[in-house]
């Protein structure tokens, strides 16, 4: 027993020394993008949902909706629909129930690099994708090179125009066409030797710079449609990069007083599980391992343990129900004793308080006599002629000290549980 004693202290604190270690060591951030609701890496969004949560006063909320499922919800009230991905491809469906939510007054934001061709047919522009790399991020970041800039040129009258500056790596895609959507709300400058699209670009062409969009709006009917290029902005590390959530919030503005729900129907499903203790550790081989090892020990621990302490567990049996053998002894012993006036009397005391409580009717005041008896025939369905002569038939029993046989006790037992059952 005092071996075991120490066996089990020794295991514990093993284990909780190697929590502690674990939890001490530097943390490695993940920089994949999933912006799922419950990541807490660099560019999930659990942070970047928390902080709009609690910052918008019109409302936001999380959905795992389609368009289309959102669009056939029978709501008159009229909402801001967000959606990020880093390749959102809508299918001619989900842009027909999108269009259909902005006629009726909806405005929506789409934010990512690419789109799909329907919609950029319908709303006649182009997306440029660019490959996003981590490694390409980090190694940018580490050399202490100057970030790309980009020019909010929305309505001057709401917000002054401002630059914000952002590492390329997070805003590389942009718009381009012959035809742009109504306004543009921010571009990105880039150098004209840089530039990919010069053919296309040649009136937004200024010396050496080039000005193209990375977020503009379109009118459809009596909503909007938000087009951004730049998904990794709307992420934990975009809310929390300096100054420039101001950018993201502008952004978020267009929608006007509208109650916003980001919707994360078109992320990948390994995005929206919701991350946990286990799943972390199972996602790191020297981690499962351990936690295997742990779990293969306990158990080994558990059954050897059990061979040497399990005793006889005692069979211990419900108790009984007694209560219907003590109904049938006190009624043997009434019956022994030929007392069936007191059995009605009780019977009948029973009766009154069920129709009071029931129906509010006291059939031991006299003086209501008709009334009572009609609102007993009107919640039985019996007939009140009926009622009202059995009730003047048993009352002398009950207070006159009738005597009476076994077949009469049992007519009016009977009675009695005929009217009870109707209510």
């Amino acid at each position: 027993m005092k071996g075991s004693r120490w066996f089990i202290v020794f295991i514990v604190a093993f284990l909780f020394i190697m929590f502690a270690i674990e939890y001490n060591l530097p943390k490695n951030f993940v920089w994949k993008p999933t912006f799922g609701h419950h990541d807490e890496q660099p560019f999930g969004c659990a942070v970047f949902d928390s902080v709009l949560s609690s910052s918008l006063p019109q409302g936001y909320t999380f959905s795992r909706k389609s368009l289309y499922q959102l669009e056939q919800e029978d709501t008159t009230q009229r909402r801001g629909i967000l959606v990020i991905s880093d390749n959102l491809r809508l299918s001619d469906v989900d842009v027909n129930a999108l269009l259909k939510m902005a006629e009726r007054g909806d405005k929506i934001m789409l934010v990512s690099t690419l789109f799909g061709r329907y919609l950029e047919d319908t709303l006649q522009f182009r997306s440029y994708y660019s490959y996003f790399s981590p490694m390409a991020l980090k190694k940018y970041a580490t050399s202490f090179m100057k970030k790309d800039s980009l020019h909010w040129i929305g309505d001057s009258t709401v917000y002054p125009r401002q630059t914000f500056y952002f590492y390329p790596q997070l805003c590389s895609s942009y718009f381009w066409g012959d035809s742009l959507p109504e306004r543009v709300l921010a571009q990105r400058v880039f150098e004209s030797n840089e530039f990919r699209y010069e053919t296309e670009a040649d009136s937004l062409t200024t010396d050496s710079l080039v000005y193209m969009p990375v977020a503009m709006s379109r009118r459809w009917g009596k909503g909007e449609v938000i087009l951004v290029s730049t998904p990794l902005i709307f992420t934990n590390y975009g809310m929390l990069d300096g100054k420039n959530a101001t950018y993201i919030f502008r952004l978020l503005s267009q929608m006007g007083k509208l109650p916003i729900v980001r919707t994360e129907g078109y992320m990948k499903e390994t995005a929206q599980v919701q991350q946990s203790p286990f799943r972390y550790f199972l996602a790191h081989e020297p981690l499962r391992w351990a936690l295997y090892l742990t779990m293969i020990t306990i158990i080994l621990f558990m059954i050897f343990t059990a061979k040497r302490r399990q005793r006889v567990i005692p069979v211990i049996h419900e108790p009984a129900n007694k209560s219907l053998e003590f109904t049938e002894l006190i009624g043997t012993l009434y019956f022994q004793k030929k007392d069936h006036a007191d059995l009605v009397r009780k019977k009948f005391s029973y009766l009154a308080e069920e129709l009071r409580r029931e129906i509010e009717v006291d059939i031991e005041e006299v003086a209501d006599d008709e009334r009572s008896f009609h609102r007993i025939a009107r919640k039985t369905g019996m007939d009140a002629g009926e009622i009202a002569k059995f009730i003047r038939e048993v009352r002398p029993v009950i207070y006159g000290g009738r005597v009476i046989d076994a077949e009469q006790m049992k007519v009016y037992i009977d009675k009695m549980n005929e009217i009870i059952n109707h209510i």
